[in-house]
């Protein structure tokens, strides 16, 4: 990301975030710099292969670290995608939309499956938001769900914080 960031500011001469909405970029340049983005917010989304973080991390961290998790790094990368990449790099999200599509279809199915054959409550929990998501990925993705997307980003976060609120045992 930090090659990109200064790809953009040779390019541009500055990193300010509107002249660089406003720059047509070549579409071999937009590809680089969409998979210079893409590969950062990956692993905040989390997208398989780079999703091992975070149910390690739920599992590992107390309930308050738990629910800080869960709220606000997980959406940066949903974030990132509809902030930068997706407007920025309009050509290279075209093209690159079935890559999307493809490892988010398998993360879903492959984390739910996980998730099914858990017997930890925590464990439980922190496989879910893998496969939620991802699918929130889909969402942002595919052009007719673009604005559903931060609502389904957001409606993540309430249920896992209720979750965690009403049963704080298990952690």
């Amino acid at each position: 990301m930090l090659l990109a960031i200064l790809l953009i500011l040779l390019q541009t001469g500055t990193t300010d975030l509107q002249i660089s909405l406003t720059t047509e970029f070549s579409e071999r340049r937009q590809i680089f710099l969409w998979i210079a983005s893409f590969a950062s917010f990956a692993v905040k989304v989390p997208m398989v292969p780079v999703h091992i973080w975070l149910p390690e991390a739920h599992v590992e961290a107390p309930t308050a670290g738990s629910v800080i998790l869960a709220g606000i790094p997980l959406k940066l990368g949903t974030h990132g995608f509809l902030r930068f990449s997706i407007p920025m790099f309009p050509e290279a999200t075209l093209r690159s939309t079935p890559f999307i599509y493809t490892p988010s279809a398998i993360a879903i199915i492959y984390t739910s499956s996980t998730t099914s054959r858990q017997i930890d409550l925590k464990k439980i929990i922190a496989y879910s938001p893998v496969a939620h998501m991802n699918l929130v990925t889909i969402g942002m993705f595919s052009r007719a769900a673009a604005v559903r997307s931060p609502i389904l980003s957001y409606g993540h976060t309430r249920p896992k914080h209720v979750c965690r609120a009403c049963d704080p045992s298990t952690y």
